[in-house]
């Protein structure tokens, strides 16, 4: 098992490399333990939506991936990575992507574990309606697939009851 860190230590580090990724992104949110305001925390966790990347020809081609100087890459997925920090925590990073939608995103990786699990679960024995699936990130009708709109947190939470729940009571 991994050591903790206080939350004061992890919030600095977090918002130090949010800094650093902001340019590269529309939006970014720390997540996870920090946003639950945890008192020790495991891991850093990020939500980003990137700016889109074009090149010189115009073409959209998909996100400029930042280049963290100094760190270590332990996955470098489209959609997740993650970093080993030279502060020894590893930072987690999650990408937003289409169809992936932000509400869900944000949600699901500010967790904890059990509320996210929750979230993903239809009802009675969690909290998403019966008439939707989580697929790719994204809320889906259960019978044609169309993707429900979740810009917001609080649209996905709200869609599963469970809007007024904040971060620091979602352990």
């Amino acid at each position: 098992m991994k050591a903790k860190i206080p939350l004061e230590i992890a919030e600095q580090i977090a918002r130090q490399y949010a800094e650093r990724l902001m340019p590269f992104c529309d939006r970014l949110e720390i997540a996870g333990s920090i946003r639950r305001r945890k008192a020790e925390v495991g891991d850093i966790e990020i939500v980003a939506l990137p700016k889109p990347f074009v090149d010189l020809f115009g073409n959209e081609n998909g996100y400029q991936d930042p280049m963290l100087a100094g760190v270590w890459v332990n996955k470098a997925g489209r959609r997740y990575k993650q970093y080993a920090l030279p502060e020894g925590v590893n930072l987690d990073l999650f990408i937003v992507l289409p169809p992936a939608q932000w509400g869900v995103i944000l949600a699901l990786r500010t967790g904890g574990a059990e509320f996210s699990r929750k979230l993903v679960t239809p009802k009675p024995y969690g909290y998403l309606p019966q008439e939707y699936v989580i697929k790719d990130g994204a809320v889906h009708r259960a019978d044609t697939g169309e993707i429900v709109p979740t810009p917001e947190e609080v649209d996905f939470l709200t869609l599963c009851g469970a809007a007024h729940i904040p971060p620091q009571e979602r352990n």
